[in-house]
């Protein structure tokens, strides 16, 4: 019987703090704005700030010019002439296991890295080059088919 005692006064003793607590915060709770219930609660755990200013909210960021929108085409079509072109096959070079070179009249140079049948020579290519660097020669009568960088001209 006697533990039990010291059982309920040290319970009792956990449980006061709380009561205390939620008797404090009735006050605020019954304000009905919300800036002036914070800042109830603020003064009462003693982070009021002193100086306290709203923060300025930053402009929204202006509207893109006619300049902008004009810079960003030409640099995408500089990037696509770059990678997209037309040229005409010079020669096929038989390489090991049936790869081969293919050069064109430009003077650069790709490998195929599928083993199949060389393009014919005098052949018109689409050269095509994706965002993520696989290029692929793209021909009349035939799959697209995808080629390494060997020699620049």
């Amino acid at each position: 019987m006697k533990h039990i005692w010291k059982l309920a006064v040290i319970g009792g003793i956990a449980l006061f703090p709380q009561c205390v607590a939620l008797a404090q915060e009735d006050g605020c709770a019954r304000l009905d704005d919300p800036s002036e219930r914070l800042a109830c609660y603020d003064r009462r755990s003693g982070r009021a700030a002193q100086d306290s200013r709203p923060i300025p909210v930053p402009a929204p960021p202006a509207a893109a010019s006619a300049a902008a929108i004009n810079s960003y085409q030409d640099r995408r079509d500089a990037l696509k002439s770059r990678t997209d072109f037309d040229s005409r096959l010079k020669a096929a070079i038989p390489l090991r296991h049936g790869y081969h070179r293919l050069e064109l009249e430009d003077g650069t140079a790709y490998d195929t890295t599928t083993v199949a049948p060389p393009p014919p020579v005098g052949a018109v290519i689409h050269v095509r080059r994706t965002p993520f660097g696989t290029t692929f020669f793209d021909m009349e009568g035939r799959k697209p088919f995808t080629v390494r960088l060997s020699r620049r001209q």
